[in-house]
């Protein structure tokens, strides 16, 4: 992801497709192992089979991820992997049928969003099942989820194993003054010191009572400083008028 909400997105991507399986691609540190079955809504964003980040279902035919996830590639290296604890292997796997991001993306950590029509349905089970959007901002100060794929420590190597762990919801007028420019009531924010998302997992959910938040954007410097994600509940109506159209 982006470690300035003002930086140009695909050069981001270009640097981050160099460094892809490397130890500088780090995704939720100091999280804990968990199983697809405990997360059946988690979908992992791949090009080429290697991972690029996550998304959540939000119904048979819809996932939701960042847009800096999907933009800087063609359509046809994408695909999608969904009931399955590993993000290269298992599950059922799926391509584009439509990609819709937000019309005022311009790769910031602004608008940082898009929907993706999946060629065929899933197929709900114990393993895949659909994630309900938050509808009312969190407070500052909640203990919410956050899972999704990568190494378990700032210096460990890449995991494919799907990893959570719990983050704090900041004020947003706190977050900033870290980030003056870039905050807006379009993001959220979560400060932990010990444990959070990292670089490699853009789109990482945000998830609070069954519902989900955030989608991971970036930050400056990992854990030192907030994490930054695109707000859900915000983009509520773009969301359904996306996936209705």
């Amino acid at each position: 992801c982006l470690a300035n909400g003002t930086l140009i997105g695909k050069q981001s991507q270009e640097t981050r497709l160099r460094n892809i399986n490397q130890e500088n691609s780090l995704g939720i540190i100091n999280g804990k192992t968990t199983s697809i079955a405990k997360f059946p809504f988690m979908v992992s964003v791949l090009i080429d089979d290697y991972y690029l980040g996550s998304g959540v279902i939000l119904n048979a035919h819809w996932i939701l991820t960042a847009a800096f996830n999907v933009n800087w590639f063609p359509q046809d290296e994408l695909s999608f992997r969904v009931g399955s604890t590993n993000s290269r292997t298992g599950g059922q796997t799926f391509t584009v049928g439509e990609l819709v991001i937000h019309e005022n993306y311009t790769g910031s950590w602004d608008y940082d969003i898009a929907v993706i029509k999946l060629n065929k349905p899933i197929k709900f089970g114990k393993k895949a099942k659909a994630i309900k959007l938050g509808t009312k901002d969190l407070k500052a100060g909640t203990k919410a989820a956050i899972a999704g794929w990568g190494p378990t420590s700032e210096t460990g190597q890449p995991s494919s194993t799907l990893l959570k762990t719990k983050v704090t919801v900041m004020d947003r007028e706190e977050c900033k003054k870290t980030y003056p420019d870039d905050i807006n009531a379009r993001l959220m924010c979560t400060y932990d010191t010990k444990r959070g998302p990292c670089r490699s997992d853009c789109g990482a959910p945000i998830l609070y009572k069954k519902a989900v938040y955030g989608l991971y954007a970036g930050s400056n410097n990992c854990l030192s400083d907030p994490a930054v994600y695109t707000d859900v509940v915000a983009l509520l109506d773009w969301i359904k008028e996306a996936i209705r159209g």
